[in-house]
């Protein structure tokens, strides 16, 4: 595949002023399941399960078209392309319509407003004149696009029933819709179309009320796809008021398409071009993995729309996929960030714990561009499925682990796949790895379903050991271990049930001297808590935090388990507009990790995700769909990257990162900079420290040795407005940048030239 790149729409940079900064924001998002093309005589531009982008037909520059570009919402379930107005209309699955036209994103949101309709969802756009026919989940909504206006709604249906239109097209003097419940048209001319009596249902063809998917006029010829039987479809063609049978019980039809007055079909293995008279001109089959939704012919390219590869260039001999950068799937099950690196994984198992098939695939992020190990470039993948964790080892981070539902856990070091280790070749039982947790000492714990024996570990040298706890024997809803500093390893059981701790005693063969001990969530006087808990971590200070139905729950002390001292968790307290209370105690909070000044992001089932201080008693971001890209509120995972200070959300509906201001702080200066280095005077953005120790002192003076700013950093980066204590930019300078640790041991200074 050609190496392909993403630029960003001039455009955007006018929408940033109009609209809420998403600059901080990045949806990784596959851009796979191509299922719509529409052109101009620039771009092609393809929609996908995922998001949209545009392919240039000159350059050969991919643009993405996201929310955190400027589009209004996600979720886009139709296109369409205005010649006349050179506009892009782009429609959502909540109704919501985006204009693109002049360098300018216009969102038009009235459908989405509609408080009397429950299903608005946007499915064609058909375009003619000035004026754009969408096809929604309650019948024809008429657009005026210059005055970027909504000027009419159609309810078609007998007696006004709302009916979905999935197409709709225009004869010189009809309308014509593609309904769930068969052909509808009405006259042009009609005075009144609002009024449903002067729609019409088409009788005369067989089976009149099968639904009807798709449209298209080849001269005077009309055609209809239709489902018959799920997976199979079928074409009828109206010739002089008469309709006969054009295709019948073939395999499913996704769209057709005229193309220079022949009809063009997309099946799933095939396309084929047929004459009016249904006598076929010429095929396209590429390869067994064909998945063909679409197809668009631009001058003598053949592009094409395919669901399990993205955009497709037909080259006759060849073919060449095009699509812009990403992980190869949006359903991530776990991610993991370690050094510079981000790893993510997809794959799950059913309610009755059977595997649902998500191919094994590992996806890297690394250096602003993703990596994805698949089952074609990756041998040893081929036939596993459904990566459900990964983590890396804390003695040498270029090792890196993921585990399956029923293939074990495969073994990564310096990005190759050294080895898998499953119920043949090792003490893993066959059902599926549940989760893993590597030590400082370079051991993997691994929580394994359905065993007799759940803890398995293995040494840093490669030697597997079971340990037997009755308490986890053969269960298949465990959530989570983790090995904490102290040598404890926690284990979150399903929820509603207690959590289980160990210890081995650093005898890991010695069975004899382990401790461990169920226990419930209970505070400082024996009452419980909750029951109810989805994640838990351990900070930097050694406190295990839990994310429960009820909020946040902490054990500042979770060594006294089995050592000396009184145990037991509290709720951290908050003050919020004058009102205090515990920390997001309304929330079910389902997952929560630390970043680099042992800050918690926190993340919610239903209201996006959370930062809060160190100790949980101040709010410092709360992101939701409302307020940043983030494509649902339903926050699975996060991931912070300690090297960059990205913070990675794993949502229902997709990947999305956060470029946050904290990045984890190194033991000393020796890695130290400062960028950008010269500040041209054209940059208006922050100065970036980077490579600081944890709460270092940052002094920054002008060459004569007057202070101009002082501050702390967050883990190990430092930022600064460039900006001296009255508000004003300083002057063009030299500047020194004096950093140094919390008791003065560690220092060192570097320069900065800014540009004013």
């Amino acid at each position: 595949m050609r190496q392909l790149y993403i630029v960003v729409l001039l455009m955007f940079n006018f929408i940033y002023l109009k609209a809420q900064d998403f600059t901080s924001w990045t949806e990784h998002l596959p851009y796979r399941k191509a299922t719509h093309l529409v052109a101009n005589n620039k771009n092609i531009f393809c929609l996908t399960q995922s998001g949209l982008f545009s392919y240039s037909l000159t350059d050969n520059e991919i643009v993405s078209y996201t929310k955190a570009k400027g589009l209004s919402d996600v979720n886009i379930t139709a296109i369409g392309w205005s010649e006349e107005q050179n506009s892009l209309l782009l429609g959502y699955d909540n109704g919501n319509l985006d204009l693109i036209k002049d360098n300018e994103i216009i969102n038009i949101s009235e459908i989405n407003k509609f408080s009397t309709i429950d299903n608005k969802t946007i499915n064609s756009i058909t375009v003619s004149g000035g004026f754009a026919y969408l096809g929604t989940d309650f019948g024809i909504v008429l657009l005026n696009i210059d005055k970027e206006e909504i000027t009419d709604t159609y309810i078609i249906g007998a007696g006004g029933k709302r009916l979905k239109v999935n197409d709709v097209v225009l004869s010189s003097n009809e309308i014509w819709a593609a309904s769930e419940e068969g052909i509808y048209n009405a006259m042009l001319n009609s005075t009144n179309l609002v009024d449903f009596n002067n729609w019409n249902l088409v009788t005369n063809i067989p089976a009149s009320n099968r639904e009807c998917k798709d449209l298209e006029f080849i001269g005077n010829d009309l055609f209809v796809l239709r489902s018959t039987f799920g997976t199979t479809s079928e074409i009828y063609k109206l010739t002089n008021n008469i309709w006969s049978e054009f295709q019948s019980n073939t395999s499913q039809i996704y769209s057709i398409k005229n193309i220079n007055n022949n009809l063009w079909l997309c099946q799933s293995d095939i396309i084929k071009e047929l004459s009016v008279n249904g006598t076929q001109q010429s095929s396209i089959t590429l390869n067994d993995n064909d998945d063909f939704r679409d197809v668009y012919q631009i001058n003598d390219r053949v592009f094409i729309a395919d669901y399990e590869r993205s955009l497709i260039e037909n080259q006759g001999s060849s073919y060449e996929v095009i699509k812009p950068d990403g992980p190869m799937r949006s359903d991530i099950s776990s991610v993991h960030s370690v050094g510079d690196q981000t790893w993510a994984v997809a794959g799950n198992h059913d309610d009755l714990y059977q595997n649902v098939n998500t191919p094994a695939e590992l996806f890297l992020f690394e250096s602003k561009n993703w990596k994805n190990f698949t089952q074609e470039n990756t041998e040893d993948l081929s036939g596993k499925f459904d990566l459900v964790d990964i983590t890396s080892n804390q003695r040498n981070e270029s090792r890196i682990y993921t585990a399956s539902w029923g293939d074990g856990i495969f073994f990564f070091e310096n990005q190759e796949l050294k080895a898998n280790w499953n119920s043949s070749n090792s003490p893993l039982d066959s059902k599926g790895v549940i989760s893993m947790s590597s030590d400082s000492d370079g051991n993997l714990w691994v929580l394994d379903a359905n065993s007799n024996d759940a803890i398995k570990v293995l040494s840093y040298e490669g030697e597997w050991n079971s340990i037997p706890y009755n308490s986890l024997s053969n269960q298949l809803d465990m959530q989570k271990i983790i090995a904490l500093e102290n040598g404890d390893k926690w284990v979150l059981r399903a929820v509603g049930k207690s959590l289980f701790a160990f210890n081995e005693n650093g005898t890991i063969a010695n069975k004899d001297d382990d401790v461990s001990a169920s226990f419930s969530v209970r505070d400082e006087n024996n009452s419980t808590i909750t029951s109810q808990v989805y994640d838990l971590v351990e900070d930097k200070d050694g406190s295990v935090w839990l994310a429960t139905s009820s909020g946040v729950v902490v054990y500042a002390d979770p060594g006294t388990i089995f050592r000396n001292g009184d145990f037991y968790a509290y709720r951290p307290i908050i003050t919020i507009e004058g009102s205090t209370q515990f920390l997001l105690s309304t929330e079910k909070v389902i997952s929560i990790t630390t970043n680099g000044a042992n800050q918690k992001w926190l993340g919610t089932e239903s209201s996006g995700a959370f930062l809060v201080s160190e100790n949980g008693d101040e709010q410092l971001a709360h992101f939701n769909t409302n307020n940043s890209p983030l494509p649902s509120n339903k926050i699975d995972k996060i991931s912070v990257n300690p090297g960059t200070g990205e913070v990675f959300f794993v949502t229902d509906k997709g990947l999305v990162s956060y470029r946050g201001k904290v990045t984890e702080g190194t033991d000393d200066y020796s890695d130290l900079y400062v960028y950008p280095n010269p500040v041209r005077e054209t940059y208006k953005g922050d100065v970036t420290v980077s490579g600081l120790i944890t709460d270092s002192t940052v002094k920054i003076t002008d060459v004569s040795g007057n202070l101009v700013w002082e501050g702390k950093s967050e883990g190990g980066q430092f930022i600064w407005n460039g900006k001296n204590f009255n508000g004003s930019r300083v002057h063009t300078g030299v500047y020194l940048i004096f950093c140094s640790n919390s008791d003065g041991s560690k220092s060192k200074v570097i320069k900065l030239l800014f540009i004013h």
